[in-house]
C-alpha cells in the first residue's frame, strides 16, 4: 500500500513539474478552478482562457461529485435494504 502512495505522489510531482516547465516558456498564461465549501462553489479564473478553464473545472467537479454520490449509493445502499 505504501508503494502505491509513493507512486501516486511521484506522478503528481512530475505532473506539477511539467506544468511549471510548460508555463515558464510562455509569457501569457491562464488559470481557473473551483473550490467547493459545503454546497457552495467558489469559482475563479484569470487570464485569456480563465473563464473557459473555470467552467471546465465546474463541469469536472460536478461529474466527480455525481460519481462519488452514485458510488456511495451503490456501495452502502444495498446493505441498508
Amino acid at each position: 500500500m505504501q508503494k502505491l502512495i509513493i507512486v501516486g505522489l511521484v506522478i503528481v510531482l512530475v505532473g506539477f513539474g511539467l506544468m511549471v516547465l510548460g508555463a515558464a516558456g510562455q509569457g501569457n498564461s491562464s488559470v481557473g478552478g473551483v473550490v467547493f465549501i459545503g454546497p457552495f462553489p467558489i469559482v475563479f479564473g484569470s487570464g485569456p482562457s480563465g473563464a473557459s478553464l473555470a467552467i471546465l473545472s465546474v463541469i469536472i467537479g460536478a461529474v466527480m461529485l455525481i460519481l462519488v454520490v452514485l458510488w456511495g449509493w451503490r456501495a452502502f445502499g444495498r446493505r441498508a435494504g
